[in-house]
């Protein structure tokens, strides 16, 4: 069999049934291979659009993410994405090649060189023969590494000859990461010692299914719940969950963290956001559990750290406190728990809506509502996102990822599209963008009705560059110079094939409710907020 027709079938052999991409001179024969063969192919845009999009599935679909594009200028366009991707730990394969070997070939460009910057990982295939094993070993260091991987597979080698096989290298089981004696000592000491500990989830923690034995250990130590915000709603319907702590957390869970003395942390990195910017733990001891070493005191410094499993240490954690005659702290209240139930989203702000604009904030919290729970939500970057990082739910933590990894706008369209590709027939995704960001991304918006996509995006219009709004007026400069008149986005969306919508009112929010309902997908809103608003910067 030919080289290209070896990659269908290795990416195949190897479990990936999707396949993200863009077709050019270094990938048409496989991709075309692999719908032959029955694969699902997703066709964007832009380079950038399709690793997104891999990008995107990956997160969602807690599976890889693979994207194939071209080589030369499809590479460079696409390092945006792979950055994102990189810094955000999601394990994806991305295959492109190195072009033809033709001196002063136009669209040559060292791509080991391109790549290292990102983050990703690299791999070349070097001869035809090797080809079906290097894929899976590709896969399998993506996945192993939690990072995407650029798999170059030189043009030259796609029509050479290779023996049909099966590649030795098959998939790696996931092994469990048990904790070492001493560090559980060790934290259990600090733990043992708290008197007002509280337990923190992060994205490690939901992806080890940990939910049970966290809520445990928690009960056996008198603890507050809380989450990072990628384990957001974790606990949610618990008496004592605090939601999501550091810069998007409401007052009574800083008000509750504050007074904390311990918080203990699985398979979270807390980072500078989840440690509102380092204020959220001074003064406490903190304990870290996770898999990856490198976490540990990347940013916040820590008393204990373990390594292992989430929900085999936090289990070894309760059963030895238990043994141990360990009674729990009275941390845990009835005013606390009073005080969270009654807290109330709409007391955290004045609504400053008008006839002809709406309060972000508002408008999140109206449309977590209305809209049906079931759903993935995917956020763009930029000054809105505060507002839906504090008011929109998910059911599932799993069901939530953002852009927002390396500070790029303009990645949450194509991110999304790639989330609503995992379950099409049964999960609906909501994207929610800034104007800027949104008209970045929005030729992608096609690829979503192309594919007919349960798609929304919500495009949250100042009509301006926000966070420079905000930043020009810190500078007694002119905030007015952030302004941008844009084409109207309802008309947009019905241009480019899908449905779109103006909403100015919450009337105008119930009626987006009730196209949701028709699955009038994808469907693009064009939400019109006031400029002068500032509903508070992240960065």
């Amino acid at each position: 069999m030919k080289v290209y027709a070896a990659v269908a079938r290795a990416l195949q052999d190897n479990g990936v049934d999707t396949l993200f991409g863009l077709l050019g001179d270094a990938n048409m024969l496989y991709v075309t291979d692999f719908m032959k063969e029955g694969g699902r192919y997703i066709g964007g845009v832009d380079e950038r659009g399709v690793v997104l999009m891999a990008h995107g599935y990956a997160r969602i679909g807690n599976r890889i993410g693979v994207a194939s594009i071209t080589h030369g200028p499809a590479v460079t366009n696409a390092l945006t994405s792979l950055t994102e991707a990189a810094r955000s730990r999601t394990a994806m394969l991305v295959i492109t090649g190195d072009t033809p070997a033709i001196r002063d070939h136009i669209q040559h460009i060292d791509l080991p060189s391109l790549v290292g910057p990102t983050g990703a990982l690299y791999q070349r295939v070097h001869n035809a023969a090797e080809v079906i094993d290097d894929v899976a070993i590709a896969i399998r260091r993506a996945i192993a590494a939690r990072l995407p991987l650029v798999l170059d597979l030189p043009v030259d080698l796609l029509v050479a000859d290779v023996a049909e096989a099966q590649s030795r290298f098959g998939p790696v089981p996931t092994q469990a990461v048990m904790p070492d004696e001493n560090a559980l000592d060790r934290a259990l000491g600090v733990i043992a010692s708290a008197r007002r500990p509280v337990v923190i989830a992060g994205r490690g923690a939901v992806l080890g299914e940990s939910r049970k034995e966290l809520l445990q250990l928690a009960d056996s130590i008198g603890a507050p719940l809380a989450t990072t915000l990628l384990a957001r709603d974790y606990f949610r319907g618990e008496a004592f969950d605090l939601g999501v702590i550091g810069t998007v957390a409401h007052d009574v869970a800083v008000g509750i963290l504050a007074e904390s003395d311990c918080v203990i942390a699985f398979g979270a990195g807390l980072n500078r956001f989840t440690a509102a910017e380092g204020s959220a733990f001074v003064g406490k001891a903190v304990v870290q559990i996770d898999t990856d070493a490198a976490v540990f005191g990347a940013y916040t410094p820590v008393d204990a750290a373990v390594l292992g499993d989430a929900r085999i240490a936090a289990k070894l954690m309760a059963d030895q406190l238990r043994a141990a005659g360990h009674q729990p702290a009275l941390f845990r209240s009835a005013q606390m728990a009073a005080a969270l139930a009654g807290y109330d989203p709409r007391n955290d702000f004045k609504d400053v809506s008008t006839e002809t604009t709406l309060d972000v904030r508002a408008a999140m919290i109206r449309l977590d509502e209305l809209l049906p729970a079931d759903r993935t939500v995917v956020t763009d970057v930029g000054r809105f996102v505060a507002a839906p990082w504090r008011y929109l739910h998910v059911k599932d933590p799993l069901g939530f990822a953002h852009a927002a990894s390396f500070g790029s706008i303009g990645l949450g369209t194509a991110m999304g599209i790639g989330a609503a590709a995992v379950n099409p027939t049964t999960r609906w995704t909501l994207v929610i963008a800034g104007d800027g960001g949104a008209m970045m991304g929005i030729v992608e918006f096609t690829t979503a009705v192309r594919h007919r996509l349960p798609l929304v995006l919500v495009v949250v219009n100042d009509g301006s560059y926000g966070a420079e709004w905000n930043k020009l007026n810190a500078f007694g400069v002119d905030s007015e110079y952030a302004l941008i008149a844009w084409p109207d986005f309802a008309e947009v969306g019905r241009a480019l094939g899908g449905f779109g919508s103006t909403v100015r009112t919450m009337a105008d929010l119930e009626r987006v409710s009730d196209r949701i309902a028709n699955s009038e997908f994808p469907l693009l809103v064009d939400l019109k907020v006031d400029p002068s608003v500032d509903i508070g910067l992240l960065a």
